[in-house]
């Protein structure tokens, strides 16, 4: 009994403890995001409202950062419905060759035809030189800031720290979310146990008691 009670405290104090630092995220995000739209509105305001708009974007934009959803097996089977775990990753980056086809073709015949012989080519390749295997070329994804110049001011490169930082605090948010959830059902289940406890206590004292009266009605 006594070690269910000291399990139910120690998992309160846990539980309040997410409780405070998911606050704490929270405010965090939200001074991240209101920094990166301050310094957003100061790069407007110095480089004029023509030169920071949607024209200015790339039609081949890439995911620079990616988040992986990824399975937390010390989670039981009844709590599976919030065992992920969040983390961020580099963008996928596709290799020079598959870009090149991308943009010399015209068509969707045109690309599927380049890419039947790439896969022949690829095939034949990998049949005579299986020895000596080239390292594949991968993309540096281009920096966003390029899209309004190379030259940009040092508000719009702040803007961009804060909203990566963001990003940041916001995977360590959903983290912090899942542990309070885990929490929570721990916390149900030493519950649970010590009510069951009590309840066989109190069974295991219902007989002497009875014992009592029938000694007294007795005497």
């Amino acid at each position: 009994m006594e070690e269910i009670c000291t399990k139910l405290d120690e998992a309160l104090l846990e539980y309040l403890s997410l409780i405070s630092k998911y606050q704490e995220n929270w405010q965090q995000i939200s001074k991240e995001l209101e920094g990166a739209f301050m310094q957003l509105a100061h790069t407007k305001y110095t480089m004029g409202p023509g030169r920071l708009t949607q024209d200015q974007y790339d039609g081949r934009m890439q995911a620079a950062t990616r988040i992986l959803i990824s399975q937390n097996l010390g989670v039981e089977e009844e709590e599976k419905h919030y065992n992920h775990q969040f983390s961020l990753i580099n963008g996928h980056l596709e290799n020079d060759e598959n870009i090149n086809e991308s943009e010399s073709s015209q068509s969707i015949d045109n690309s599927s035809i380049l890419r039947r012989r790439n896969v022949k080519e690829l095939e034949t390749k990998t049949d005579n030189t299986n020895k000596t295997k080239k390292p594949q070329k991968k993309q540096i994804i281009r920096d966003p800031l390029h899209w309004f110049g190379l030259l940009v001011p040092p508000s719009l490169r702040d803007s961009q720290k804060h909203f990566k930082q963001g990003l940041v605090n916001m995977v360590n948010l959903l983290n912090i979310r899942n542990e309070i959830l885990e929490k929570e059902a721990q916390y149900r289940i030493l519950k649970q146990e010590k009510e069951k406890f009590m309840q066989e206590l109190s069974k295991s004292k219902e007989p002497v008691n009875e014992e009592k009266n029938t000694q007294e009605n007795v005497s």
